[in-house]
């Protein structure tokens, strides 16, 4: 063989695994996405846009449900201090996709018919995937940033009462309260 053709050989074998040996299972990117909804821009290697449309922290009311087929599903709905930024990202991308991206991999991307003013969404599948787990990591990952964010601020949380309640009961609240109404909460405290 000649020398063009073992460089174009190892152009190939670089190539390949520059795409497609991640273990994370998507292609093309090494820096982590929080988890929420993006736009999906079809035609590249990397195809979820670097920055969100909204993200977990930002959700509310987020229920686990079944579909018309008996699937699980989860609904929520876009915090109101994001619903404009929502309605015209949606409106941006009709005849696109948005997918939601959940530890790095895109887990459904509906194409978009029409603006979307409501803020509610659905996370549904075709995939066997575990949605219930789903469902808990969201609320967790939703928790987690409140807390963080509590604590940033030197709050103790009240554990003793919110630690009394059932699994329902802290669902409940954790869903009730919005992202940036508690940094606002904050900091009128604070003034």
């Amino acid at each position: 063989m000649n020398m063009n053709t073992h460089a174009f050989g190892l152009l190939l074998l670089i190539s390949f695994f520059a795409t497609s040996c991640h273990g994370d299972g998507h292609q093309g990117t090494d820096h982590h996405r929080e988890n929420g909804w993006y736009r999906i821009i079809d035609g590249q290697t990397d195809s979820i846009a670097s920055t969100p449309i909204i993200t977990v922290k930002e959700f509310t009311d987020l229920r686990l449900d079944e579909d018309y087929f008996g699937k699980s599903v989860i609904i929520g709905n876009v915090s109101k201090h994001k619903l404009q930024a929502w309605s015209d990202s949606t409106e941006q991308l009709v005849d696109k996709r948005m997918g939601f991206v959940f530890n790095d991999s895109v887990i459904t991307a509906p194409r978009i018919n029409m603006r979307l003013e409501s803020g509610t969404f659905q996370i549904a599948t075709n995939k066997n995937y575990d949605m219930k787990s789903l469902y808990r990591s969201l609320l967790k990952e939703k928790k987690d940033s409140l807390d963080a964010l509590f604590k940033n601020k030197g709050w103790e949380i009240d554990t003793l009462f919110y630690n009394r309640l059932g699994q329902v009961e802290q669902d409940s609240i954790i869903n009730s309260l919005d992202y940036n109404d508690a940094c606002a909460i904050i900091v009128g405290f604070e003034r």
